[in-house]
């Protein structure tokens, strides 16, 4: 093999090797961990594929929206708390087109 198509080639980290637990659990390397922003009580995503799993930091969709909602109802100048009491007691109107 050339020296140029050696350059090229991707270079997988080094693998490291967990013991499997009791339910199927194991424990991801701290570094990995780390690197990745996997804390406690993170949620993965898991996908087999062929004979190997992948397992992938779950982006929670919820928690985006919920800041994205928290942002713009700061900006507005919308109190949670009257909104929600609002919501409860039925006073509030929808608009329609």
């Amino acid at each position: 093999m050339s020296e140029n198509t050696t350059a090229n080639r991707y270079e997988f980290p080094r693998s490291r090797k967990v013991r499997v637990w009791g339910k199927g659990q194991f424990t991801i390397p701290a570094e990995i961990r780390k690197q990745l922003g996997i804390k406690e009580d993170s949620y993965l995503e898991v996908f087999q594929a062929g004979r190997a799993i992948i397992a992938t930091p779950e982006r929670l969709a919820v928690e985006e929206l919920a800041e994205s909602v928290q942002k713009e109802m700061a900006g507005g100048g919308v109190d949670l708390q009257c909104l929600l009491r609002e919501l409860r007691e039925g006073k509030h109107e929808y608009e329609t087109e």
